[in-house]
């Protein structure tokens, strides 16, 4: 296992080719993944949806199993990223006026979303990137498999999305997956968080109810400028002559710094 402060990620050539030239990292939400478990909950609505996940893995080993499910071994590529690689917007008081709504808000508060995000007409749940990554759990109980996630308390709708998307199956624990996880709530910042004299925050809670759709169905976050410079990539065990030829073409024109590495099992599949 990988011990240190590096994810690794297995995609094909166009989805780096993305990668490098938005400098960005995409974010899919749980009904486009590849586990139908994961969407199921106990409640009738679909909330899976406002959960968005960008799955790694801490397995510095290659594994055949994902270069064959998540690349392809003539077209695939590894990357090897930093824990924590996100662009990050410092927020205050001064800047962001709408910040004396939140708690644990101060003048060196750092978000993974820029003060923008306080007009859009979704809001995330999470700001801090540290807050977003998460060890999957493998297990057999159906309770975290299945979740419940709307409850009343104290009069109060409350709704645990932290727990969709940090579980899996024991059948996928080859994976040794670690995810960053985004949960959006389908309206904005001054909707959720107006004058509490006029109970805005319960009553768009309340709205899930309808369940409606989030005005995206991939979300990206920015990397950081120095990012792409710490990234290895590690070629496909059968890589195309063309495809190697594309990502070194990819590599010099966008970040000169990233290592390329032949694979460990080269020669050693059919």
């Amino acid at each position: 296992m990988n011990c240190n402060e590096y994810l690794y990620h297995y995609t094909n050539v166009s989805a780096l080719a993305l990668i490098l030239k938005n400098k960005s990292i995409r974010f899919s939400s749980l009904p486009m993944l590849d586990d139908l478990q994961e969407q199921e909950i106990k409640d009738e609505q679909r909330y899976g949806k406002y959960c968005f996940v960008s799955s790694w893995t801490d397995d510095e080993t290659e594994s055949i199993p994902m270069w064959k499910m998540y690349s392809d071994l003539s077209n695939g590529v590894r990357i090897k990223l930093v824990k924590y690689p996100f662009r990050e917007y410092l927020i205050n008081e001064r800047n962001t006026p709408e910040l004396r709504s939140l708690e644990d808000i101060n003048d060196s508060t750092s978000s993974l979303f820029p003060a923008s995000i306080f007009n859009k007409d979704y809001w995330p749940i999470i700001i801090s990137q540290k807050s977003i990554l998460h060890k999957v759990k493998y297990t057999n109980n159906p309770d975290e498999l299945v979740p419940k996630i709307k409850s009343i308390i104290d009069g109060n709708t409350d709704f645990a999305f932290g727990k969709l998307g940090t579980c899996k199956n024991k059948h996928w624990a080859f994976q040794y997956e670690w995810r960053y996880i985004l949960h959006f709530l389908p309206f904005g910042f001054r909707e959720m968080y107006g004058s509490a004299s006029t109970g805005s925050n319960q009553k768009s809670l309340e709205s899930l109810d309808k369940c409606p759709d989030l005005p995206f169905s991939n979300y990206y976050l920015d990397l950081k400028e120095d990012a792409t410079s710490q990234m290895e990539l590690t070629l496909s065990p059968k890589i195309h002559d063309g495809n190697k030829h594309i990502i070194e073409t990819l590599v010099k024109e966008h970040d000169s710094a990233i290592k390329i590495l032949p694979s460990s099992l080269t020669g050693k599949i059919q």
